[in-house]
């Protein structure tokens, strides 16, 4: 989850390398709910950005700034892979700790994501985190004692090229963390990866279906594991949500992706986490 930059991974004749740092959290007691986001690349201009998302009740913020290649810091954001965030803006002064849950969840292992070099697959770590700190937003001071998920990514990336649509569960509960990705690739070809990671170690997903509402919003799972065995997460409240950006702004295809922040069981163990789903918005 350390892994440094990679500044000199690609050239101007290369796809577009991403390095991505990312972090989401939730403390559902105070109602704070946020992420964190920084991608940067050394051969996509318009691939480098810094986002920090924080709503506190009924009160929001989001910040959204270019980031330097080579670089997790921006104007206001400084995403330390060491495990400390900082943002000194004039909406948010904030000073966050992360210290990690359990061990990583590897999604390079299965290549569920098809390389876009071949040979070159994309490197994609998760893991469950504590994340505690302090902050003042419009004034108000704030703590911090949470929960959430950071995640490193690395390769040649191209979203709208790559995906057609994709979903994504995470979910820390007492003892466990849920990681649960599925991707219709652009090819027609669906794939799941995932793990659930407990002191005994990771049991890998097989498969994972999505139960949704009218609305197509997250109703509840039922994750198969490679051993034959089921599990079910069922969603108890929606408490918050951000749209993510994940492309350059563009009059092409554009890839439209939201988290829903929300507590959860895991056959009745309670927990809380978030859901995020993505599109390709081809009409222009």
């Amino acid at each position: 989850m350390s892994e440094p930059v990679h500044d000199d991974a690609a050239g101007s004749g290369d796809p577009v390398w991403k390095d991505n740092a990312y972090l989401s959290y939730w403390d559902v007691e105070r109602k704070i709910f946020g992420s964190f986001h920084v991608s940067t690349s050394p051969n996509g201009d318009g691939a480098r950005r810094a986002r920090c998302s924080l709503i506190v009740g009924h009160d929001e913020v989001e910040i959204i700034e270019t980031l330097d290649r080579g670089s997790f810091s921006s104007e206001s954001i400084s995403f330390g892979l060491d495990g400390t965030i900082t943002v000194s803006h004039p909406d948010l002064e904030a000073s966050f700790t992360n210290t990690p849950l359990h061990t990583p969840a590897d999604f390079s292992l299965h290549e569920l994501i098809p390389p876009l070099v071949p040979g070159k697959p994309l490197q994609h770590f998760q893991q469950a985190c504590n994340i505690r700190g302090d902050f003042t937003m419009h004034g108000s001071q704030h703590h911090l004692d949470g929960l959430g998920m950071r995640d490193r990514t690395w390769g040649f990336r191209d979203e709208a090229a790559q995906w057609a649509e994709y979903a994504g569960l995470v979910c820390v509960f007492d003892g466990a963390f849920l990681t649960a990705m599925k991707f219709l690739g652009t090819d027609g070809q669906l794939g799941t990866d995932g793990y659930l990671i407990d002191h005994e170690g990771a049991r890998h997903l097989r498969d994972v279906t999505f139960r949704r509402t009218a609305a197509a919003q997250f109703l509840a799972a039922t994750l198969t594991f490679d051993d034959g065995s089921s599990r079910r997460c069922t969603m108890h409240s929606r408490e918050a949500g951000f749209f993510v950006p994940m492309g350059v702004e563009t009059e092409g295809p554009a890839f439209g992706t939201y988290d829903d922040f929300m507590t959860l069981d895991l056959d009745g163990v309670p927990g809380a986490g978030f859901f995020e789903q993505g599109i390709v918005h081809r009409v222009s």
